[in-house]
């Protein structure tokens, strides 16, 4: 195993990250920058190398990515890409100058050089970003369902779209949009939109006023996106209940209630969403404060506007810290670089406020169009408007095939938090470790028992965060396999 030392290291080289690492280096701190993806750009800027390079329908979402990208040609930024972190943990000692109290352990698997390493630093910028929040309903563990930000992973990494027979999209929020301009831009085809969201007139006009001062370009995309959805052609389906998939195999149609009348849809490939949550998987296993958002409907670290966490050497920036947007993540990111420099005296204080105070201002004038998004698509309910057996029978957790009904059961015979329901069911084992359950299980039980999702609890986060093989801690060379 290999060990090194920096100044800081960087999770997440996403628009926050980017933005952290860049801001920490401009200050002569050295940063270990830690991504899981073959490049930088994250989940908004996938592939933007050659995106912004080719340009195109995508290119326009990418607005700041090759400034971002350019940052990276830092001496003082060591970018490790393809790498799983494993495990954080945090020494106890003083967080002076000469200590490294953060040490990363992670998988590095670029350029066929594959192995455990570790990395000790004096602080630490979680930028992990945001998780896709599954839509739970019967069927959508059926081959040919997927969420939208899979789709959008297709376009954005090799431009595949869907084109026989055409994508049917279900969900709500604007991503549900962007992705369904973006496969007609593409030369693809949208089969039907099946809207799920629950949201009125009152809840647009309210709040629409302070929404457009604050951020006018995001609501003239947000307009656009719903003019391209009128004059595109697509059937809509509105006003749905009793959402489900089937097919013997995979997918072969999607059937919901709708104007009093049951629909079905022949369907190959079914791309669902409910807006984006805070990925808190290593802020979980490091034990930070959270706080559970009402309008997001799930747990976020708690941090101060710079970023910073209950844990002294830990900053989080972006989504990691709540949904805002790309745009509110990378001033976000540039936050947390400069209070890291700060903390590590590389940046005078009053340096620091002259340079952080004009961030702070941009991201709260963003405010209100976040709140307005936020009322505009709330989360829809743990189980998408099925009822009953359907209901029921739906799987909760996909990984250890976890149903509504047993976890209800669980709950019945007393477990009486996510950790105990994990105990009695496996829900929350498997290999994804809780990151598709976890927030699903907490309103369940929050709801089953009548207590607020806060005291309810989440799911604890236990190392490895990814499962990794044994020999790779082994570190088994060819010379020490046994021979027959």
């Amino acid at each position: 195993m290999t060990r090194d030392t920096r100044d800081v290291i960087v999770i997440g080289a996403g628009a926050a990250g980017l933005t952290a690492a860049q801001s920490v280096a401009e200050h002569g701190l050295s940063v270990r920058l830690i991504d899981e993806q073959a490049s930088a750009g994250g989940q908004i800027w996938r592939n933007a190398a050659v995106v912004t390079q080719l340009g195109g329908p995508l290119a326009k979402s990418y607005d700041g990515a090759a400034a971002a990208l350019l940052g990276l040609q830092d001496a003082l930024i060591d970018h490790a890409t393809s790498a799983t972190v494993l495990d954080v943990a945090l020494s106890q000692s003083p967080n002076t100058a000469k200590d490294a109290p953060v040490c990363v352990t992670w998988l590095s698997a670029a350029h066929g050089d594959r192995g455990i390493r570790e990395t000790a630093a004096r602080a630490l910028i979680i930028a992990t970003g945001a998780l896709e929040r599954p839509v739970l309903f019967p069927g959508a563990t059926l081959p040919g369902v997927m969420g939208v930000g899979a789709v959008q992973s297709m376009l954005k990494q090799s431009g595949l779209v869907p084109t026989e027979n055409g994508v049917v999209l279900a969900g709500q929020g604007p991503l549900l949009l962007l992705t369904m301009a973006q496969i007609l831009d593409h030369g693809g085809s949208v089969a039907a939109v099946i809207d799920l969201g629950q949201n009125r007139l009152a809840d647009v006009v309210f709040g629409l006023v302070p929404a457009l001062l604050s951020d006018p370009a995001i609501m003239v995309q947000g307009a656009a996106l719903l003019w391209r959805a009128r004059r595109s052609g697509v059937i809509w389906h509105r006003h749905v209940t009793g959402l489900r998939a089937m097919g013997d195999g995979g997918i072969e149609q999607v059937a919901f209630e709708t104007g009093g009348k049951t629909v079905h849809l022949p369907c190959s490939l079914l791309a669902v969403h409910d807006g984006v949550i805070a990925n808190t998987q290593l802020t979980r296993l490091l034990a930070l404060d959270h706080h559970w958002s009402d309008t997001q409907q799930a747990f976020a670290a708690r941090v101060t506007p710079e970023g910073r966490t209950s844990a002294p050497s830990v900053w989080v920036a972006g989504d990691g810290a709540g949904i805002a947007g790309a745009e509110v993540a990378r001033l976000r990111g540039a936050l947390a670089g400069l209070d890291v420099a700060q903390a590590l005296g590389a940046l005078a204080e009053p340096d620091l406020r002259t340079r952080a105070d004009p961030l702070k201002k941009r991201v709260a004038r963003r405010a209100p169009a976040r709140a307005l998004i936020d009322r505009l698509f709330a989360p829809l309910p743990v189980i998408a408007f099925a009822r009953g057996e359907a209901a029921d029978s739906t799987l909760v957790c996909r990984c250890e095939a976890v149903t509504l009904a047993r976890i209800h059961e669980a709950i019945r015979d007393g477990a009486t938090g996510p950790n105990r329901v994990k105990t009695f069911t496996r829900c929350g084992m498997g290999a994804c470790q809780g990151r598709i359950c976890g927030n699903a299980l907490t309103r369940i039980v929050a709801e089953a028992t009548q207590s607020a999702p806060q005291d309810a609890g989440a799911l604890r986060i236990r190392p490895p965060l990814k499962p990794t093989l044994i020999s790779d801690y082994l570190e088994v060379s060819p010379k020490d396999e046994p021979t027959s």
